[in-house]
Parts: C-alpha cells; structure tokens; sequence
C-alpha cells in the first residue's frame, strides 16, 4: 500500500467513545501502511458535517456510527463519486453495516480491490414557493411531509412528469428511496424495496376517505407535490433532521440525484439476511 491509492477520509459518530477510539486505531494502521488519513467527529444531529476541505485526493469515506451518520455523511460527499464504507456503532447498521470487528477486513479489501460496491439511488429536491426556490438538499433515506403539532389533515396535489395523480389528503406523505423503504416507509405500511432498484416509494400517512395506496414509481421522472391546502402547520423533513416548514401554495419537486451512492461492503448477499434478522421477514 501507499499514498498511490489516495487518502481516507474517517468520520466518527458525534460523542466519541468507541467509535472514536476505533477510529484513532484505523488511522494508526493506515499510517503503518503509508496510507494518509484524516478523522473528523461528526457534529450533533441535526447538524451536516462540513468536509469539502478534505475531498482533494481522497479515495474512500469511512464512516464508524451509526445508520444516521452514514446517512448524514453520505449526503454531503455524494458528489465526490466515492465509496462510503460504514461501520456500524449504532443499533440497526442496515447501512452501516460492517461490524467493528470486521474493519480490517473490509479495508483490506478495499485496498485489494475487492469490495463490493452497491449502487443506490439518491433523491435531489427542491421547494418552491411562487418562482422562486426556497430550499434545496439531498436526501438518502426519505423525505417527509408532515402537519405539526395540531392534528390538522394536509392537502395534497400530486403528479409525476406532468401527469396527474390523485388528489390526497392526509397526515402526510412520505417519499422513500429504495434503501429507505425499510425505515418509515414500511411502519407507515408502504413496500419493501430491494435497495439497488431504480425506484422511488410514495406512500401517504393516515390518508382520510382517499382511494390511494402506497405506490412505486419509477424514479427516471421528476415527483411533484403541491400543497393545495393547510389550516395547520406543515413541514418537510429531510432524512429525519431538522423541518422546514411549508405553506399553501408551495411545491416540492423530487427527482434521482445525477450521482448514486456508492455503498461499500464486504458482502453483496446481505440485504435479505438483514431483512430476516432485523424481523421483517418472520417464519
């Protein structure tokens, strides 16, 4: 190994403890390797970590938290067109999914070439109110339309591609990328996606008097939705950080990232064996 093979990039979940620990042990054994290296403690949700400043020859992100900082991290370094390789010192890990004991594995294959990287689809969003674009980001997992704290239903106007849908109203709506069909999406009782497919879920909350079901979409054409009308509050949520709030008359548009993650791991056989043991397929 050498510096040929570019820097890593290390980002610890916020808190230190183990992941910081590790994190200084992973940086001592690329450096044993002739491997420069870089660690940064991710800040405390709802906050993005700030990395441009690192991207100059860096080759690999290692991501040591959880599913919400990979997730975090991800977002942000998603234009760098490099593998994100999590390992996991959080509770779920369908993400961050190499175990702490697994590290040197996963980086020896790295080096070696052979870790197997999984293309996921990403969303680019904006909110628009009037001409004018009020808000824009990335979102990995899902985006969420919500009401606030008064239990008022939202309106929804909702087409694809400049054809119409359904006119919805609910508590919400939740538009899930296939690897976040498995977060919010399913409890709210939309699919299971397989994480590679070039899809997007769109799956309303609580829908009042509406003959309307979750539905996958393909992800090629631009989601729209309007908010047609609220007496209550209403926000967007992306990726589970903090809400933007949302009026009558604003319109969201969502569309595939020009940019898929790319999702590092030892294995590509573990997405229904997560499935199984995280219980979303039981006997």
């Amino acid at each position: 190994m050498s510096d040929s093979h570019g820097s890593v990039l290390i980002v610890t979940k916020a808190g230190g403890g183990a992941a910081a620990e590790l994190g200084i042990t992973i940086s001592r054994w690329l450096a044993a390797r002739g491997v420069q290296s870089v660690t940064v403690e991710h800040p405390a949700p709802p906050a993005h970590v700030k990395l441009l400043e690192y991207r100059e020859n860096c080759s690999l992100v290692l991501v040591l938290g959880g599913d919400g900082t990979f997730i975090s991290t991800a977002g942000v370094v998603i234009d760098w067109k490099i593998p994100v390789l999590g390992i996991n010192h959080g509770r779920v890990g369908f993400l961050a999914e190499v175990s702490p004991d697994d590290w040197e594995v996963a980086l020896e294959n790295f080096f070696s070439n052979d870790l197997d990287i999984s293309h996921r689809l990403v969303f680019h969003y904006e909110v628009q109110s009037g001409n004018a674009i009020v808000a824009k980001g990335v979102a990995v997992n899902d985006l969420v339309i919500s009401r606030g704290v008064v239990a008022r239903i939202i309106s929804f106007d909702i087409g694809q591609k400049g054809q119409w849908i359904k006119h919805i109203r609910a508590d919400g709506v939740i538009i899930s990328t296939p690897t976040g069909s498995t977060a919010y999406n399913v409890s709210a009782g939309g699919p299971l996606v397989h994480p590679e497919l070039p899809v997007m879920c769109l799956t309303p909350v609580c829908p009042f008097l509406n003959g309307i079901r979750p539905m996958v979409l393909p992800a090629e054409r631009p989601l729209t939705i309007e908010i047609s009308e609220s007496s209550g509050d209403v926000y967007i949520t992306e990726d589970g950080r903090a809400p933007y709030p949302l009026s009558t008359g604003y319109r969201i548009t969502v569309k595939r990232h020009e940019n898929d993650l790319l999702l590092a791991r030892i294995s590509s056989n573990t997405f229904f064996e997560k499935l199984r043991s995280k219980g979303f397929l039981t006997e």
